[in-house]
């Protein structure tokens, strides 16, 4: 075989290879994101730490309510309660309670401690993120361009990391509606090799702002009650 012939069989031959691999490699990050999907659904317990990066992010615009960071607690099937670190429209600093169980949507009053039931949130509800048609779903059918990264250390873990774009309006019930439904938002993800257990979850917006979510504490067993709201005074006769 001459040399020209050479080069084209060659050159044939990395082509199939490609090719070939190509398709392998995205299957392998998807079987990666649908082995994280059944570890999600498979929780007991979790704890979770929710970080806004860039400008804050609101939990009221109504009433100019923002928030950078929130420290939340799963129980299975239906229980998560998140304290989060809250900014009002003149700049003080609180902190409240937002609880979702079966029995609804509860929170705290920042300064007298005292619970309330609040309205179903149309956007975010805690519980819901760990079920079927949260988070699950989302690493079934959610990510698009998905590749492994390879092996990092993240935190005391060696995790696995796999990256991907999310269009916004598959994020928007995770994240909120800052978000641009038809926009592809990068999303990284890190997994326990053993156990396919997520341990950080990573979403990038323009202009350096981002969400970042760390897991851990799972299947460590915690409790989840259903806050006591104080009784209606009688009305004065």
């Amino acid at each position: 075989m001459d040399r020209k012939a050479q080069a084209v069989g060659t050159a044939a031959l990395l082509a199939v290879v490609f090719v070939t691999v190509a398709p392998l490699a995205a299957q392998t990050a998807q079987a990666r994101l649908n082995r994280v999907a059944d570890a999600v659904l498979s929780l007991k317990s979790a704890q979770f730490t929710i970080t806004r990066e860039g400008a804050p992010a609101f939990l009221d615009e109504k009433n100019g309510i923002t928030f950078t960071t929130a420290q939340c607690v799963y129980a299975a099937p239906d229980r998560v309660s998140c304290d989060v670190k809250i900014t009002s429209k003149s700049g003080t600093v609180l902190q409240l309670t937002r609880v979702w169980v079966p029995e609804g949507t509860f929170q705290s009053n920042p300064l007298t401690r005292q619970f309330v039931k609040v309205p179903r949130d149309a956007v975010f509800t805690g519980a819901e993120q760990f079920a079927q048609p949260g988070h699950p779903e989302l690493l079934r059918n959610g990510l698009t361009t998905q590749h492994l990264v390879g092996d990092e250390n993240t935190g005391d873990n060696s995790t696995l990391h796999v990256k991907g774009e999310v269009k916004g309006e598959r994020l928007i019930p995770f994240i909120g509606t800052m978000l641009q439904a038809d926009h592809l938002y990068p999303v990284g993800l890190w997994m326990e090799e053993q156990t396919g257990n997520p341990v950080r979850m990573h979403v990038t917006e323009p202009a350096g702002n981002g969400w970042l979510i760390d897991l851990f504490a799972m299947n460590t067993p915690v409790e989840v009650p259903t806050p006591k709201v104080p009784a209606a005074p009688a009305p004065q006769r």
